[in-house]
Parts: structure tokens; sequence; C-alpha cells
């Protein structure tokens, strides 16, 4: 018996030296590395070709286009980059507006609906005047990619006249009144979300 547990106080112990010696640091996986790509200029591509970009104050975008020469790559490109610029925009809007609806109880009102068509086009149309391009870069195709910004307080700015006008289209009465400042104040909160 004695014998036994003298194996076994032995075995014991060089498991808990084993173990403490084989607890060695193991160096983490280093990070995927993004291979560096070059474009047609020598330039390596930027981090927004890839990566969405954001900041609190600016809204940005990326556009690409491939045409017969660099002057209409970047038109093309631009295009593609203002697109969407409206098309989030007046996602954002929409949003707003059917927030709004709903919290005013008047889902079946046509009006309101019309008056979410109007904001949205309005605001859309009036931001992309705003629209700026950042950066351009050429990928080793001759494609170009723009990084397009637009400023949220230009949203703003532009959102303002449109829902007056819209505030100003409803039948005079309370409720169209609780709606119209429940709009304002999704519209608003919805800007602080996206930034």
């Amino acid at each position: 018996m004695k014998k036994g547990f003298v194996i076994l106080a032995l075995v014991m112990i060089s498991l808990v030296l084993s173990g403490c010696a084989s607890t060695a640091k193991v160096a983490e996986a280093p990070a995927p590395v993004r291979p560096v790509v070059i474009g047609a200029e020598g330039i390596p591509q930027p981090e927004w070709v890839y990566k969405t970009v954001s900041t609190q104050d600016v809204h940005y975008e990326t556009g690409y286009g491939k045409m017969s020469d660099k002057q209409n790559s970047i038109k093309r490109a631009t295009v593609e980059a203002k697109n969407k610029i409206a098309a989030w925009v007046s996602t954002q809007v929409k949003e707003v507006v059917v927030t709004y609806v709903n919290d005013a109880g008047s889902g079946a009102n046509r009006q309101a609906l019309d008056a979410m068509e109007v904001i949205s086009q309005q605001v859309a149309e009036a931001t992309l005047s705003g629209v700026t391009t950042e950066e351009i870069w050429v990928d080793a195709d001759n494609g170009v990619w723009v990084l397009c910004t637009i400023p949220i307080a230009n949203i703003q700015k532009s959102f303002e006249p449109a829902a007056e006008a819209v505030a100003e289209a409803f039948i005079e009465n309370e409720a169209a009144e609780a709606a119209n400042a429940k709009m304002k104040d999704a519209f608003a909160n919805l800007l602080k979300g996206a930034k």
C-alpha cells in the first residue's frame, strides 16, 4: 500500500512539473495581412476602397467607374457615389417619416404617405449639391474609385424646408400638428444615430 501511495505521489508530482514546463506562452496568431494592391499610378490601395469609413459629422460613400478614359471614369464613379448617398438619405428620411406616421397613429392617412415621398425626394435632391469628392484612386485595370462625402448638417438643412412645406400642406388640426412635431423629433434622433 505504501508503495502504491509513493508511486501515485510521484506520478502526481511529475504531472504537476510537466504541466508547469509546458505552459510556455503561445504567441497569438497574427491578424491576416491584407495584400498590398498597387494601383495604376503606383499608389497603394487606400483602406476606404474595401472598408466602410464613418464619422459622426460626415456620411461617406464610394463609387467605381471604368470607362474609356480617366475623366469619364471619374464622372461615372462620382455618379455612383452620389446615387448611393441619395439612396441613403432617402432611406433615412423614409424611416423617419414611417416612424412618425406610426407614432402619430395615422398609418392609413394618405396625406402622410404622400408627405413621406415628397420629403424623401426633396431632401435627397437637395443634399446632392453638398457632396464633395474627397479622394480618387485608380486601380491596376485603370478603373477609378472615388470617396465622396456629405456633411450630416447639410442633410439637416435640406430636411427642414421640405418638412415645413409638407407640414403646411397638412390640413390644420391638432393631430396633424402633433404628427409634424413627432416627425421632426424622429428625424433629429435618427441623424444622431446615423452619425
